[in-house]
């Protein structure tokens, strides 16, 4: 009965062991995953701004794609969201493929779907959990919130509808007249953001609407919440 005793208190201390070690790994695991993700971030930022609607020699930045030229994976223009952050801009690729569309470049658009501006539904995905999260905060915006969508066009307003849950399966709420969405008629001039969710989880998926608002061509001043782009 001793010698039980006695060994109880080394497997004790051995199950203890193990235990910190798995939640030490654990924890490393996840730092790096969350740094790694604000490295991404900041990189997709940085790389959409480099960007502009046209590409000279004394400025030999990568121009947008002509968005009735586009093939898939193309870059086709930016989206500025200023309730997702002072400095959010992303980059928008032609298609919704992991690679490189919403893993590089951000966001993703639906093939198939209306452009930006268009009668239609400018329907849009990203991450929200990993690859720098770039739709993490979609369920923050509300009324009155706006987003900003430039192409070699100019600038497209888009204002706040709607947010909704649904399953992946709900595929309607991308259509030209979205589905679900309060209010919804032929000839609107829709955008939608969707995403998975719960973050890091894909059992449903977040639908956000906007509705376009006003368009601001290359030759008019820039809407005032995206001024600081052109001056990067």
């Amino acid at each position: 009965m001793s010698r039980h005793r006695g060994a109880n208190p080394i497997r004790l201390w051995l199950s203890w062991g193990l235990i910190a070690s798995g939640l030490l790994l654990l924890a490393y695991s996840a730092w790096t995953y969350l740094f790694e993700d604000i490295i991404s971030s900041e990189s997709k930022k940085s790389k959409a701004l480099e960007y502009s609607v046209s590409a000279t020699v004394e400025e030999p930045k990568d121009a947008f794609v002509d968005v009735r030229e586009a093939k898939p994976s193309d870059v086709i223009g930016r989206m500025v969201v200023p309730k997702l952050g002072d400095d959010f801009v992303r980059l928008i690729g032609e298609g919704t493929k992991w690679n490189p569309v919403l893993n590089e470049i951000g966001i993703g658009h639906y093939l198939g779907t209306a452009m930006p501006g268009e009668v239609g539904n400018f329907a849009t995905a990203a991450h929200r959990g990993g690859f720098g999260g770039t739709y993490r905060n979609v369920h923050r915006l509300t009324e009155g919130d706006k987003v900003y969508v430039q192409t070699n066009d100019g600038w497209y307003t888009y204002d706040y509808r709607q947010t909704k849950i649904v399953k992946p399966e709900q595929v309607e709420v991308i259509a030209d007249v979205p589905g679900g969405m309060d209010g919804a008629k032929i000839g609107g001039r829709y955008l939608t953001m969707t995403s998975c969710d719960p973050v890091w989880v894909n059992t449903e998926r977040i639908i956000v609407w906007f509705e376009l608002e006003t368009f601001t061509t290359t030759s008019e001043p820039e809407p005032e919440a995206v001024r600081w782009v052109s001056a990067k």
